[in-house]
């Protein structure tokens, strides 16, 4: 089922394996700051062009891929699918071993690994448009001065609730932080036994935390990104902001630890209110029926706080090899993958949502009230930082943030903790 794809992408960034870079965050291996990749051609695409694509989209790439060979007869798009759980090894020892695809489908937390190793040949110039992609899936694809893929699909998160609740209760979804706290208060007034849920420490918790942050008007790096800035006033505001859920008793201090287990406390109203991406609502479909869903569930946007209202973004994006036998048509192949029309058939064969902004001005992308609510999220979500040692950040992050939340520490010391091991660690960057 599709809603069980987005769910693994979604997670993706900390369930595979990653490539470790030893030594402090310093790679081991030497990048040859190669300039982006001679131009492409506007000609027809030819020769055999083999890629490889992940989960549901290795299967249902196939489909979209004939709709190209069509139009560029001489070329036959060959896809692999692979597991999403075994991709990056499956990568790391392709580049390697310089036994490669043409292209790969890469999800956007895996991208500066995967750069930083130098298999990945630089987007060539003017292959796309990079004002045409929301501005976070552009960001992720850039590492060390380079562009290193075309973003593909996204996926963000805003909020769900009970609207059942909110109307007995007579308010509004809250659109400010200010007016958050006393929403969720209120539906806790109508019987729900938390207001929210959020994550207390499993892993990826970060995602759901550094947006308040970013909310805040956090940056997690300096400008040059040579070093974490954890510490910031911002950054402290925003973990303040992430316990005071936990110190009103708007949210439980054991936030769910495995999948689906919030649905069903949503459907009979125990949790009033969850951040999740588009994925969720057939999840609640599933947990509760179409009739709950279209009757009880509301979607807003993260609501803003001093900054913006940012939330997190991924998805997927696609590179191309240095080793790519059929450079030219794999190249080609990404570029066609980005047109709108394109996007728009995608959406409609996965349930992916378009990376190109233009690709939701028709249809369902258009039209559908709950996927306006992530079109408008998607233009503040943010990136994490595009350095290859943020994997080993992100898991003293999940520990720190789970002591917040459980009270046995302070938003100060745990961001203190937080700098220090980032910067023991590094960014992958010689020093």
């Amino acid at each position: 089922m599709m809603f069980t794809s987005h769910l693994s992408k979604a997670l993706i960034g900390g369930l595979t394996a990653t490539l470790v870079l030893a030594g402090c965050g310093r790679s081991d291996t030497q990048r040859d700051g190669d300039a982006k990749g001679a131009p492409v051609g506007t000609s027809q695409a030819k020769g055999h062009i083999s890629v490889w694509a992940m989960g549901t989209e290795g299967e249902r790439l196939p489909e979209l891929a004939a709709r190209f060979e069509k139009a560029n007869p001489d070329a036959k798009v060959q896809v692999t699918a692979i597991p999403w759980q075994d991709y990056t090894k499956k990568v790391e020892t392709a580049i390697a071993s310089k036994d490669t695809p043409d292209a790969t489908l890469v999800g956007s937390a895996d991208l500066t690994n995967f750069a930083s190793t130098g298999g990945l040949e630089q987007v060539p110039a003017d292959l796309v448009d990079t004002s045409s992609f929301y501005r976070g899936a552009a960001r992720s694809t850039t590492f060390d001065g380079g562009t290193y893929a075309v973003p593909w699909y996204v996926e963000t998160r805003s909020l769900f609730y009970r609207k059942d609740l909110a109307r007995a209760a007579g308010v509004s979804a809250p659109k400010t932080w200010q007016e958050y706290g006393p929403f969720l208060k209120a539906l806790q007034k109508e019987g729900a036994k938390w207001g929210l849920s959020l994550p207390t420490g499993v892993a990826q918790s970060w995602q759901s935390v550094l947006p308040f942050m970013w909310q805040a008007g956090a940056n997690l790096m300096n400008e040059d990104g040579t070093e974490f800035t954890f510490t910031t006033p911002e950054a402290r505001e925003g973990m303040k902001r992430y316990q005071s859920f936990f110190t009103s008793k708007t949210a439980s201090r054991n936030g769910p630890v495995s999948l689906g287990e919030i649905e069903p406390q949503f459907v009979d109203g125990s949790t009033a209110a969850l951040i999740s991406g588009p994925w969720e609502t057939a999840l609640l479909k599933e947990a509760g029926g179409a009739d709950f869903v279209k009757d009880k569930v509301g979607v807003v946007a993260l609501p803003k706080g001093p900054k913006s209202n940012a939330g997190y973004i991924g998805g997927g994006h696609w590179s191309v090899f240095k080793e790519a036998k059929n450079r030219d048509g794999a190249w080609k192949f990404v570029r066609w993958l980005s047109r709108p029309d394109v996007q728009q058939d995608w959406y409609e064969l996965s349930g992916d949502l378009p990376a190109v902004q233009q690709a939701w001005n028709e249809g369902k992308l258009k039209s559908d009230p709950t996927l306006a609510v992530f079109r408008s999220q998607l233009k503040t979500a943010l990136p994490s930082p595009n350095v290859t040692t943020w994997k080993q950040v992100t898991a003293v992050l999940d520990a720190e943030i789970e002591k917040v939340a459980k009270g046995v520490s302070s938003p100060e010391a745990a961001l203190e903790r937080v700098q220090a091991k980032a910067s023991s660690i590094g960014t992958g960057q010689p020093r």
